[in-house]
């Protein structure tokens, strides 16, 4: 039942990271919650190698953006982004301030700090 819930609250998007590619996000890009706060700037992408499990909040891809805002380093799981604009460079996220808030994503996740990621650079 949370696992029906969880996803029903907050809009998943599995192909962004395949949208992200195709589009060529750019470092520097502006980071857009859902509720229209700019909350910083993307850096890179980072990859868990093993362990994903999106109902238990392990996801695949993050992006990396530094939010003054949000008082450095931010870590947004890909399945949240819901575009990006190349024209505009600018990206949306399917969130809100207060849920990244909630979610903690303020903090290096374990697999990131413990140096089991991929990392891919931005153009």
């Amino acid at each position: 039942m949370f696992h029906q819930i969880f996803y029903k609250q907050r809009p998943r998007n599995e192909n962004a990271l395949t949208m992200l590619r195709d589009k060529k996000l750019r470092r520097g890009t502006t980071v857009w919650t859902a509720d229209g706060h700019d909350i910083g700037n993307s850096i890179r992408l980072h990859h868990r190698q093993n362990d994903v499990n999106p109902g238990l909040k392990l996801y695949a891809s993050y992006l990396e953006l530094f939010s003054i805002l949000l008082g450095g380093a931010t870590y947004i799981p890909t399945d949240f982004i819901r575009d990006y604009d190349p024209a505009d460079n600018k990206l949306l996220l399917s969130v809100t301030l207060k849920d990244i808030a909630k979610e903690t994503w303020d903090r290096t996740p374990a697999f990131i700090a413990h140096h089991q990621a991929t990392t891919e650079t931005l153009a």
